[in-house]
């Protein structure tokens, strides 16, 4: 590799390959204060996808074989360390009272399967309008038993083109709008074995080293202060009962998705994020409907940071169809601007999404959206690009951005006296920065070595790349600021 200042790349390939693994190895990641942090005290950035997003269809179980689960090898080459993976109660429970174990062993296939290529799992309690038979039959996720009115009941679900404007059409779905009433207001018990359900996910979890956490209940539809913060309270307690690890992902009210300041009641547990969705790309060109990004990211820091909890983006992506508004709101663009963001302010989410079964008839198979970040034949499509992040952090971080047209990374960070002492305490873990930072996938050239590295000052860090050439890391020997630039060499 070509370096400057006199600086020697030493090659630590088995070091930092230890290094890497651990960082994901296990869910041994808390919440101090605003920041994710490991068990040494590196802040951690959590980077990845939701998946499968064919799953809300039944029979629900998309990766039930060997040969589907084998294509989930692809993950780590696009830096995922976190997959938010959808869990249907349909599936689980199908008739009240009684636990679809097959599906639960499915689910608990998959988890491993990810962990076993380094991604950790954030259960994700999925569903949209309550139900597939609301909604005029375009909806998902609560099993029929769970319908407490139905007036306009669907006997059969459709999820299928006539469903595009399904999140148009929700709040004036009159009988949906009444079932989350009667669901708040615990009608026939049906809240409670919601609660019932998670007191048991969580007692099955909470052992299991490839969980981070839980998502209490995607995009909920309800008032936050009076329904949905109290669920919240209520899914913490029994969830706290078995697990006191788990990191706990709350989400505002769909609609809130559009930039608005959430009315949530700060939580009373721990151990939380508020976990945000944001699809700005099909937003009103005059943000007559939707707040651009940035507004969204100014209300919602502030928000957190009165709370002194993270933020992460539970959801986020881009419709592949032409937008209508703006040019820079295609998908290539929009993206490339999302990231920017998060780089900016390293923050961490998992984009919507990855399907393992994407064709150009049905799309992501549900809804006819088009958000996958694969194609038919499993290639990357526009919505989606391979780029650097720091996974690890040890010490204070500084500024970190990506210049994805040169293809440059770079990164500034403070290692302290703490940080030393919290590498010589944990054999160097505590110390070492880890970054994604693939070769190939975003430097574009074929061999470590026709990289340009440059680490300022010259002294004080011994870097290498791990033997798969996808993570970078350094272990700090001495307390001071440094600065980190990757790109390829330049060709005279």
């Amino acid at each position: 590799m070509k370096t400057k200042h006199g600086w020697c790349l030493r090659v630590l390939v088995i070091l930092s390959l230890f290094f890497v693994q651990y960082v994901y190895s296990a869910s041994n990641i808390t919440i101090k204060g605003t920041e994710f942090v490991d068990d040494v005290g590196r802040i951690v950035v959590l980077r990845g996808l939701n998946l499968p997003i064919n799953a809300k269809m039944a029979p629900f179980t998309p990766l039930n074989d060997k040969k589907s689960l084998s294509r989930l090898q692809t993950l780590p080459l696009y830096g995922t360390s976190i997959a938010r993976v959808l869990f249907t109660w349909e599936a689980f429970e199908p008739e009240r009272g009684q636990y679809n174990m097959d599906y639960l062993n499915y689910y608990l296939t998959l988890v491993e399967t990810l962990y076993s290529q380094g991604i950790l799992t954030m259960v994700d309690m999925h569903q949209d309008f309550y139900s597939r038979w609301l909604n005029l039959g375009c909806g998902e996720g609560f099993p029929r038993w769970a319908i407490l009115v139905d007036p306009i009941l669907q006997k059969n679900p459709f999820n299928g083109p006539r469903c595009v404007a399904w999140i148009l059409q929700g709040p004036f779905d009159v009988a949906g709008k009444l079932n989350w009433k009667l669901f708040y207001a615990g009608e026939n018990g049906v809240r409670d074995r919601f609660l019932d359900m998670w007191e048991y996910l969580a007692k099955t979890f909470a052992d299991n080293p490839a969980v981070i956490g839980y998502d209490i209940l995607n995009e909920p539809y309800g008032d936050e202060v009076s329904e949905i913060g109290p669920l919240y309270e209520d899914a913490a307690k029994r969830i706290r009962k078995h697990d006191q690890k788990a990191i706990l992902f709350i989400e505002p009210q769909i609609y809130k998705g559009a930039g608005s300041k959430t009315n949530l009641p700060q939580p009373t547990f721990d151990n939380y994020a508020v976990a945000f969705h944001y699809y700005g790309q099909t937003r009103d060109p005059h943000k007559i409907i939707v707040s651009s990004f940035e507004e969204a990211l100014t209300i919602w820091t502030n928000q957190t940071e009165a709370w002194d909890v993270p933020m992460f983006f539970g959801e986020f992506g881009a419709n592949t169809d032409k937008n209508p508004d703006n040019d820079d709101f295609q998908a290539p663009n929009y993206i490339s601007m999302f990231y920017d963001e998060l780089d900016a302010r390293l923050l961490g989410g998992t984009q919507w999404g990855w399907t393992d079964d994407y064709n150009d008839r049905t799309r992501d198979g549900w809804n006819n959206e088009n958000f996958s970040i694969v194609d038919a034949r499993r290639n990357l499509r526009s919505n989606f690009a391979v780029r650097p992040y720091p996974k690890a952090i040890a010490g204070i971080p500084g500024q970190f951005k990506v210049d994805s047209i040169e293809k440059v990374m770079e990164l500034s960070w403070e290692v302290t006296a703490a940080t030393l002492a919290a590498g010589a305490a944990s054999g160097g873990r505590g110390a070492t920065t880890v970054l994604f930072a693939p070769v190939q996938g975003f430097f574009a050239v074929p061999h470590a070595n026709q990289l340009d590295i440059q680490v300022t000052p010259a002294t004080g860090l011994t870097c290498s790349y791990s033997a798969d050439w996808l993570t970078f890391s350094c272990l700090a020997s001495q307390a001071g600021g440094y600065t980190l630039v990757i790109q390829p060499q330049q060709i005279a």
